[in-house]
């Protein structure tokens, strides 16, 4: 990912917490030159003082074949949202601003009954604590004992390397940013008000730096 150094964070903690309030990936692997992609939920767990990703999807899929060839690259997309130039002291072009987390990992397939459900129970557990529903864990009766890793691969992503971006208008003067913000404060779209929450984080209404 082009990350120019104004826009590049290494706060892993950030970095985590994106990825675990936005866990819904792009799944990106390499085979025979080709890119594999699949769209997956996958949840973001620590172990150990490291990081590590869990996930699974349909056996009928055949991208979990190819797993083992490469090494993947998972996109946790955040909020992100459109800047026009109205808002800016002078006019120019419009931009997009946002935050994404790019992991690059070594997979590791899960496929046994209980690794698998416990990749499940992760997932329900994870979803459940963001969106709760009092939705039970359960396994229907027709994808009990062997009949679920006939119908399901789980895996880990293992290794990472973590490439944080957060495109927040740094490279515009303060009083720019001070207009994004007050700009933002006039729509009522989630990924905006999720965009001037991140721009406040760093930002006086003003736009100055904190």
């Amino acid at each position: 990912m082009y990350n120019p150094q104004r826009f590049k964070s290494t706060d892993s903690n950030e970095a985590f917490e994106l990825m675990d309030r936005h866990p819904f990936a792009t799944v990106i692997t390499v085979a025979d030159d080709k890119p594999q992609i699949s769209q997956l939920p996958i949840v973001p767990k620590r172990t150990d003082d490291k990081i590590e990703l869990i996930g699974h999807l349909a056996r009928a899929n055949p991208h979990w074949k190819y797993f083992s060839s490469s090494q993947a690259t998972v996109i946790f997309h955040g909020p992100h949202t459109y800047i026009t130039p109205k808002w800016y002291s002078e006019n120019d072009v419009p931009t997009w601003n946002y935050s994404t987390v790019h992991v690059t990992g070594r997979i590791e397939l899960i496929e046994t009954y209980d690794g698998i459900l416990e990749c499940l129970k992760e997932l329900t557990s994870h979803v459940e604590r963001h969106w709760p529903s009092g939705w039970e864990f359960f396994v229907p009766d027709d994808l009990t004992g062997d009949i679920l890793p006939k119908n399901i691969v789980g895996f880990r992503v293992k290794d990472l390397e973590i490439n944080f971006k957060k495109k927040l208008s740094q490279n515009r003067t303060p009083a720019d940013r001070a207009g994004v913000l007050r700009g933002l404060k006039t729509r009522n779209d989630e990924n905006s008000q999720a965009v001037l929450a991140d721009m406040l984080s760093l930002y006086a209404p003003d736009g100055e730096s904190k």
